[in-house]
């Protein structure tokens, strides 16, 4: 706050404009709350823009055409960690001991219950709060709308960390899923 120190009287004065400050706590609060506003906002503007976990991500036309695609290799190295991370976290609680792992497990065994059988791969967009809690989920490639759902609320249960500030929104990731060996689970 500016003041102007009348030298005569020893008193301070200040201008309207200046009085009308908040104070200092209240200012970060609402910078804290207008930098969350700003992030949330370039997260829905940015919802085209592709952030790949693995070098195997391909962009969407929409993505590409929308000017906000990111190859994996074209984004800081913050953001390829946080996508490894967020990767690493969905296959903890994929191969976890759950309910919903175990649906997940039943499901895919009961699809081609070979060992040798090929991975169902999936397309999955997350959106990452800034407190780490994963609060949507998009999922491409699985036809059974069920366990779809099952799949969202278990990767939606987990926290998976702090997302790098600026981080473009919805992270891309590419999953692969297959059936656990049952003959080697008890080795």
């Amino acid at each position: 706050m500016r003041m102007d120190h009348d030298a005569k009287s020893g008193a301070g004065t200040s201008s309207p404009a200046d009085r009308c400050v908040t104070p200092p706590i209240a200012v970060g609060k609402r910078a804290s709350r207008v930098a969350w506003w700003k992030r949330a906002f370039h997260s829905v503007a940015a919802m085209a823009g592709l952030i790949a976990a693995g070098a195997e991500a391909k962009a969407s036309p929409v993505a590409a055409a929308s000017g906000e695609y990111r190859s994996a290799t074209a984004v800081p190295e913050a953001w390829q960690a946080f996508g490894r991370q967020v990767q690493q976290k969905f296959e903890q609680q994929l191969a976890g001991d759950t309910d919903g792992a175990r649906r997940i497990q039943d499901y895919l065994t009961r699809r081609g219950g070979a060992a040798d059988a090929p991975a169902l791969k999936l397309a999955v967009r997350a959106w990452v709060l800034s407190d780490g809690r994963v609060s949507r989920v998009e999922v491409d490639g699985m036809d059974d709308a069920g366990i779809r759902i099952e799949l969202r609320a278990l990767l939606m249960a987990g926290g998976v960390g702090t997302p790098p500030l600026e981080m473009l929104q919805p992270l891309h990731l590419r999953l692969s899923l297959r059936a656990k060996d049952r003959s080697r689970e008890g080795k």
